[in-house]
Protein backbone atom coordinates (compact mmCIF):
# COMPACT_ATOMS: atom_id res chain seq x y z
CA UNK A 1 0.00 0.00 0.00
CA UNK A 2 1.39 3.40 -0.97
CA UNK A 3 1.81 6.13 1.63
CA UNK A 4 -0.80 8.35 -0.03
CA UNK A 5 -3.33 5.50 0.08
CA UNK A 6 -2.48 4.71 3.69
CA UNK A 7 -2.88 8.35 4.73
CA UNK A 8 -6.25 8.48 2.96
CA UNK A 9 -7.33 5.35 4.85
CA UNK A 10 -6.20 6.92 8.13
CA UNK A 11 -8.17 10.11 7.43
CA UNK A 12 -11.28 8.05 6.69
CA UNK A 13 -10.64 6.06 9.87
CA UNK A 14 -10.50 9.28 11.91
CA UNK A 15 -13.85 10.41 10.45
CA UNK A 16 -15.41 7.00 11.05
CA UNK A 17 -14.07 6.96 14.60
CA UNK A 18 -15.68 10.33 15.31
CA UNK A 19 -19.06 8.99 14.18
CA UNK A 20 -18.70 5.79 16.22
CA UNK A 21 -17.51 7.74 19.27
CA UNK A 22 -20.59 9.97 19.10
CA UNK A 23 -22.86 6.92 18.90
CA UNK A 24 -21.00 5.27 21.78
CA UNK A 25 -21.38 8.42 23.85
CA UNK A 26 -25.16 8.35 23.50
CA UNK A 27 -25.51 4.60 24.07
CA UNK A 28 -23.02 4.22 26.93
CA UNK A 29 -23.69 7.66 28.40
CA UNK A 30 -27.41 7.11 28.75
CA UNK A 31 -26.85 3.58 30.05
CA UNK A 32 -24.55 4.91 32.78
CA UNK A 33 -27.04 7.63 33.68
CA UNK A 34 -29.82 5.06 33.76
CA UNK A 35 -27.73 2.91 36.11
CA UNK A 36 -26.97 5.87 38.40
CA UNK A 37 -30.66 6.73 38.57
CA UNK A 38 -31.09 3.66 40.76
CA UNK A 39 -29.85 5.75 43.69
CA UNK A 40 -32.23 8.67 43.07
CA UNK A 41 -34.69 9.91 45.67
CA UNK A 42 -38.44 9.39 45.21
CA UNK A 43 -41.42 11.69 45.20
CA UNK A 44 -45.00 11.62 43.92
CA UNK A 45 -45.80 13.21 40.58
CA UNK A 46 -48.87 13.91 38.46
CA UNK A 47 -48.85 12.85 34.81
CA UNK A 48 -49.64 15.89 32.66
CA UNK A 49 -49.08 14.26 29.26
CA UNK A 50 -48.79 10.64 28.13
CA UNK A 51 -48.88 9.82 24.42
CA UNK A 52 -47.66 7.03 22.18
CA UNK A 53 -45.24 8.25 19.52
CA UNK A 54 -43.33 6.63 16.67
CA UNK A 55 -39.60 7.18 16.44
CA UNK A 56 -38.44 8.30 13.01
CA UNK A 57 -36.84 5.41 11.16
CA UNK A 58 -37.83 2.93 13.89
CA UNK A 59 -40.23 -0.02 13.85
CA UNK A 60 -41.29 0.29 17.49
CA UNK A 61 -43.40 2.85 19.31
CA UNK A 62 -42.12 5.34 21.84
CA UNK A 63 -43.60 7.47 24.57
CA UNK A 64 -43.99 11.22 25.04
CA UNK A 65 -44.53 12.01 28.70
CA UNK A 66 -44.69 15.09 30.91
CA UNK A 67 -45.19 15.15 34.66
CA UNK A 68 -45.23 17.64 37.51
CA UNK A 69 -43.66 17.13 40.94
CA UNK A 70 -42.39 19.13 43.89
CA UNK A 71 -39.18 18.87 45.93
CA UNK A 72 -38.71 20.92 49.11
CA UNK A 73 -41.64 23.12 48.21
CA UNK A 74 -40.38 23.93 44.71
CA UNK A 75 -42.31 22.82 41.60
CA UNK A 76 -40.59 20.96 38.75
CA UNK A 77 -41.54 19.46 35.37
CA UNK A 78 -40.11 16.27 33.94
CA UNK A 79 -40.13 14.94 30.37
CA UNK A 80 -38.29 11.63 30.62
CA UNK A 81 -39.58 8.14 31.13
CA UNK A 82 -35.99 6.90 30.76
CA UNK A 83 -32.79 8.64 29.67
CA UNK A 84 -32.82 6.72 26.38
CA UNK A 85 -36.39 7.56 25.34
CA UNK A 86 -35.19 8.73 21.92
CA UNK A 87 -33.95 5.29 20.80
CA UNK A 88 -34.88 2.70 23.45
CA UNK A 89 -36.98 -0.33 22.63
CA UNK A 90 -39.62 0.27 25.30
CA UNK A 91 -43.17 -0.69 24.36
CA UNK A 92 -44.65 2.80 24.27
CA UNK A 93 -48.26 1.63 24.00
CA UNK A 94 -47.95 -0.63 27.05
CA UNK A 95 -46.27 2.07 29.14
CA UNK A 96 -48.89 4.66 28.13
CA UNK A 97 -51.63 2.31 29.33
CA UNK A 98 -49.95 2.18 32.73
CA UNK A 99 -49.00 5.86 32.97
CA UNK A 100 -52.23 7.63 32.13
CA UNK A 101 -52.81 11.35 31.99
CA UNK A 102 -53.79 12.97 35.31
CA UNK A 103 -52.82 9.92 37.36
CA UNK A 104 -50.24 9.89 40.15
CA UNK A 105 -46.99 7.91 39.97
CA UNK A 106 -43.57 7.80 41.54
CA UNK A 107 -40.89 10.04 40.06
CA UNK A 108 -37.16 9.61 40.75
CA UNK A 109 -34.91 12.67 40.97
CA UNK A 110 -31.28 13.49 41.60
CA UNK A 111 -31.05 14.96 45.14
CA UNK A 112 -28.21 17.24 43.97
CA UNK A 113 -30.22 18.44 40.98
CA UNK A 114 -33.97 17.89 41.51
CA UNK A 115 -34.75 19.01 37.94
CA UNK A 116 -33.00 15.84 36.71
CA UNK A 117 -35.68 13.14 36.95
CA UNK A 118 -37.08 9.97 35.33
CA UNK A 119 -40.07 7.71 35.83
CA UNK A 120 -38.16 4.42 35.39
CA UNK A 121 -34.75 3.66 36.88
CA UNK A 122 -32.08 1.01 36.39
CA UNK A 123 -30.58 -0.80 33.40
CA UNK A 124 -32.72 -3.30 31.48
CA UNK A 125 -32.14 -5.90 28.78
CA UNK A 126 -32.64 -3.35 26.01
CA UNK A 127 -29.64 -1.35 27.26
CA UNK A 128 -27.40 -4.41 27.16
CA UNK A 129 -28.72 -5.29 23.70
CA UNK A 130 -27.76 -1.87 22.30
CA UNK A 131 -24.24 -2.25 23.70
CA UNK A 132 -24.07 -5.72 22.15
CA UNK A 133 -24.93 -4.21 18.76
CA UNK A 134 -22.14 -1.66 19.20
CA UNK A 135 -19.41 -4.17 20.08
CA UNK A 136 -18.63 -5.52 16.54
CA UNK A 137 -18.25 -2.04 15.07
CA UNK A 138 -16.03 -0.94 17.94
CA UNK A 139 -13.94 -4.12 17.68
CA UNK A 140 -13.27 -3.44 14.00
CA UNK A 141 -12.37 0.16 14.83
CA UNK A 142 -9.90 -0.92 17.54
CA UNK A 143 -8.19 -3.43 15.22
CA UNK A 144 -7.94 -0.86 12.42
CA UNK A 145 -6.39 1.65 14.79
CA UNK A 146 -3.94 -1.04 15.91
CA UNK A 147 -2.90 -1.42 12.27
CA UNK A 148 -2.86 2.35 11.74
CA UNK A 149 -0.74 2.96 14.82
CA UNK A 150 1.80 0.34 13.77
CA UNK A 151 1.97 1.79 10.24
CA UNK A 152 2.51 5.33 11.56
CA UNK A 153 5.29 4.16 13.91
CA UNK A 154 7.03 2.38 11.06
CA UNK A 155 6.63 5.41 8.77
CA UNK A 156 8.20 7.82 11.27
CA UNK A 157 10.92 5.57 12.67
CA UNK A 158 11.53 1.98 11.71
CA UNK A 159 12.68 0.08 14.84
CA UNK A 160 15.57 -2.37 14.79
CA UNK A 161 14.81 -5.53 12.79
CA UNK A 162 11.46 -4.00 11.80
CA UNK A 163 10.16 -4.17 15.36
CA UNK A 164 9.69 -7.96 15.47
CA UNK A 165 10.03 -9.61 18.85
CA UNK A 166 13.47 -11.25 19.27
CA UNK A 167 14.57 -13.45 22.16
CA UNK A 168 17.87 -15.24 22.76
CA UNK A 169 17.83 -18.43 24.79
CA UNK A 170 19.89 -21.64 24.93
CA UNK A 171 22.06 -20.64 21.98
CA UNK A 172 19.10 -19.94 19.72
CA UNK A 173 17.53 -16.72 18.47
CA UNK A 174 13.73 -16.86 18.51
CA UNK A 175 11.90 -14.46 16.20
CA UNK A 176 8.13 -14.01 16.32
CA UNK A 177 7.19 -13.27 12.74
CA UNK A 178 3.51 -12.46 12.88
CA UNK A 179 0.09 -13.51 13.98
CA UNK A 180 -2.36 -11.79 16.29
CA UNK A 181 -1.36 -10.74 19.76
CA UNK A 182 -3.47 -12.10 22.60
CA UNK A 183 -5.29 -8.75 23.18
CA UNK A 184 -6.05 -8.43 19.45
CA UNK A 185 -7.35 -11.99 19.34
CA UNK A 186 -9.61 -11.28 22.32
CA UNK A 187 -11.00 -8.12 20.74
CA UNK A 188 -11.59 -9.85 17.40
CA UNK A 189 -13.31 -12.81 19.09
CA UNK A 190 -15.54 -10.53 21.16
CA UNK A 191 -16.56 -8.60 18.06
CA UNK A 192 -17.30 -11.78 16.12
CA UNK A 193 -19.22 -13.39 18.97
CA UNK A 194 -21.30 -10.24 19.53
CA UNK A 195 -22.08 -10.01 15.80
CA UNK A 196 -23.21 -13.65 15.68
CA UNK A 197 -25.25 -13.27 18.88
CA UNK A 198 -27.29 -10.32 17.59
CA UNK A 199 -29.22 -12.45 15.08
CA UNK A 200 -30.79 -14.95 17.53
CA UNK A 201 -31.39 -12.11 20.02
CA UNK A 202 -33.57 -10.18 17.57
CA UNK A 203 -35.14 -13.27 15.95
CA UNK A 204 -36.00 -15.15 19.13
CA UNK A 205 -36.26 -12.47 21.83
CA UNK A 206 -37.10 -9.30 19.92
CA UNK A 207 -36.06 -5.72 20.62
CA UNK A 208 -37.01 -5.85 24.30
CA UNK A 209 -35.10 -8.83 25.77
CA UNK A 210 -35.20 -9.62 29.45
CA UNK A 211 -32.27 -8.75 31.67
CA UNK A 212 -31.69 -12.42 32.44
CA UNK A 213 -31.49 -13.36 28.75
CA UNK A 214 -28.99 -10.58 28.02
CA UNK A 215 -26.86 -11.53 31.01
CA UNK A 216 -26.53 -15.07 29.64
CA UNK A 217 -25.70 -13.77 26.16
CA UNK A 218 -23.08 -11.40 27.52
CA UNK A 219 -21.51 -14.19 29.57
CA UNK A 220 -21.23 -16.27 26.41
CA UNK A 221 -19.65 -13.40 24.44
CA UNK A 222 -17.13 -12.69 27.19
CA UNK A 223 -16.34 -16.41 27.51
CA UNK A 224 -15.54 -16.60 23.78
CA UNK A 225 -13.27 -13.54 24.02
CA UNK A 226 -11.49 -14.94 27.10
CA UNK A 227 -10.99 -18.32 25.39
CA UNK A 228 -9.47 -16.64 22.32
CA UNK A 229 -7.19 -14.54 24.50
CA UNK A 230 -5.97 -17.53 26.52
CA UNK A 231 -5.56 -19.79 23.47
CA UNK A 232 -3.51 -17.14 21.62
CA UNK A 233 -1.41 -16.51 24.72
CA UNK A 234 -0.56 -20.21 25.01
CA UNK A 235 0.06 -20.54 21.27
CA UNK A 236 2.42 -17.55 21.14
CA UNK A 237 4.24 -18.64 24.30
CA UNK A 238 4.81 -22.14 22.91
CA UNK A 239 7.13 -20.81 20.21
CA UNK A 240 5.52 -23.06 17.62
CA UNK A 241 5.27 -20.18 15.17
CA UNK A 242 8.70 -18.64 15.92
CA UNK A 243 11.59 -18.62 13.48
CA UNK A 244 14.73 -20.15 15.04
CA UNK A 245 18.36 -19.33 14.27
CA UNK A 246 21.11 -21.48 15.75
CA UNK A 247 23.76 -18.96 16.83
CA UNK A 248 26.59 -21.48 16.44
CA UNK A 249 25.77 -23.24 13.17
CA UNK A 250 23.62 -20.41 11.72
CA UNK A 251 21.05 -23.01 10.65
CA UNK A 252 17.59 -21.50 10.35
CA UNK A 253 14.21 -23.12 11.04
CA UNK A 254 11.15 -21.54 9.46
CA UNK A 255 7.90 -22.17 11.35
CA UNK A 256 4.59 -23.59 10.19
CA UNK A 257 3.52 -20.37 8.49
CA UNK A 258 3.52 -18.91 4.97
CA UNK A 259 1.72 -22.04 3.62
CA UNK A 260 4.25 -24.45 5.16
CA UNK A 261 2.58 -27.53 6.60
CA UNK A 262 5.47 -28.15 8.98
CA UNK A 263 8.66 -26.39 10.13
CA UNK A 264 11.57 -26.50 7.65
CA UNK A 265 15.26 -26.27 8.60
CA UNK A 266 18.01 -25.04 6.26
CA UNK A 267 21.74 -25.27 6.95
CA UNK A 268 24.07 -22.32 6.52
CA UNK A 269 25.52 -23.91 3.38
CA UNK A 270 22.13 -23.90 1.64
CA UNK A 271 21.61 -20.17 2.03
CA UNK A 272 22.72 -17.83 -0.73
CA UNK A 273 21.20 -14.60 0.59
CA UNK A 274 18.15 -12.74 1.83
CA UNK A 275 15.84 -10.66 -0.34
CA UNK A 276 12.63 -8.68 -0.03
CA UNK A 277 9.87 -9.91 -2.33
CA UNK A 278 7.37 -7.34 -3.58
CA UNK A 279 3.82 -8.65 -3.83
CA UNK A 280 1.35 -6.86 -6.10
CA UNK A 281 -2.38 -7.11 -5.41
CA UNK A 282 -4.47 -5.69 -8.22
CA UNK A 283 -7.99 -4.60 -7.29
CA UNK A 284 -10.60 -2.53 -9.07
CA UNK A 285 -9.52 0.47 -6.98
CA UNK A 286 -5.87 0.11 -8.00
CA UNK A 287 -2.69 -1.82 -7.28
CA UNK A 288 -1.46 -2.39 -3.74
CA UNK A 289 2.01 -3.50 -2.73
CA UNK A 290 3.24 -5.48 0.24
CA UNK A 291 6.66 -6.94 0.99
CA UNK A 292 7.75 -10.35 2.26
CA UNK A 293 11.27 -11.13 3.53
CA UNK A 294 12.55 -14.30 1.89
CA UNK A 295 15.54 -16.62 2.01
CA UNK A 296 17.45 -17.28 -1.20
CA UNK A 297 18.59 -20.88 -0.98
CA UNK A 298 20.56 -23.12 -3.27
CA UNK A 299 18.76 -26.18 -4.56
CA UNK A 300 20.54 -28.89 -6.52
CA UNK A 301 19.61 -28.75 -10.20
CA UNK A 302 17.22 -25.85 -9.68
CA UNK A 303 19.50 -22.89 -9.10
CA UNK A 304 18.27 -20.40 -6.53
CA UNK A 305 14.84 -20.67 -4.94
CA UNK A 306 13.17 -18.25 -2.58
CA UNK A 307 11.42 -19.25 0.63
CA UNK A 308 9.09 -16.65 2.16
CA UNK A 309 9.85 -15.98 5.81
CA UNK A 310 6.92 -13.81 6.90
CA UNK A 311 3.38 -15.24 6.86
CA UNK A 312 1.94 -12.08 5.27
CA UNK A 313 3.04 -8.90 3.59
CA UNK A 314 4.67 -6.04 5.52
CA UNK A 315 5.44 -2.44 4.68
CA UNK A 316 8.60 -1.91 2.67
CA UNK A 317 10.29 -0.12 5.57
CA UNK A 318 9.61 -2.91 8.04
CA UNK A 319 10.46 -5.64 5.52
CA UNK A 320 13.75 -4.01 4.56
CA UNK A 321 14.81 -3.44 8.18
CA UNK A 322 14.06 -7.05 9.07
CA UNK A 323 15.69 -8.49 5.92
CA UNK A 324 18.90 -6.52 6.52
CA UNK A 325 18.94 -7.70 10.15
CA UNK A 326 18.37 -11.33 9.10
CA UNK A 327 21.11 -11.17 6.46
CA UNK A 328 23.52 -9.87 9.09
CA UNK A 329 22.61 -12.66 11.52
CA UNK A 330 23.16 -15.34 8.86
CA UNK A 331 26.27 -13.75 7.38
CA UNK A 332 24.83 -13.58 3.85
CA UNK A 333 24.14 -10.79 1.36
CA UNK A 334 20.93 -8.76 1.28
CA UNK A 335 19.84 -8.87 -2.37
CA UNK A 336 17.38 -5.99 -2.16
CA UNK A 337 13.83 -5.88 -3.51
CA UNK A 338 12.69 -8.44 -6.10
CA UNK A 339 9.33 -9.36 -7.58
CA UNK A 340 7.44 -12.16 -5.82
CA UNK A 341 7.23 -14.30 -8.96
CA UNK A 342 10.92 -15.09 -8.97
CA UNK A 343 12.68 -16.95 -11.77
CA UNK A 344 15.28 -19.54 -11.03
CA UNK A 345 18.87 -18.71 -11.96
CA UNK A 346 21.59 -21.22 -12.67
Amino acid sequence: MSKSTAYFVLVMLVCWTAVIAAADYFVLGTTVRQYLSGSFAQTRCEIVKSEVTTHEGSLHSGLTVEYAYAVNGKDYRGWRYRYDDAYSSIAGADVAQHIRKWTEHTAYYDPKNPANSVLATGVDGGDLMLILFAVPVNAVMVLLWSWGGAWLRESWRVPAAGGVRIRRRDGKIRVRLGGLSAPAAGVAAMGGAAFVATFPVVALIGLSPSMEAMEWIWMAVIAVAAAAFCWTTVRNASGKYDMLIDEQSQAITLPQTARRRQPVTFSRGEMAGVCLQRRVSRLSSGSFYSFLPALERREAGAGIKREAVAPCGWTEEKGRAFSEWLAGQLGVEFAGVVEEEARSVG
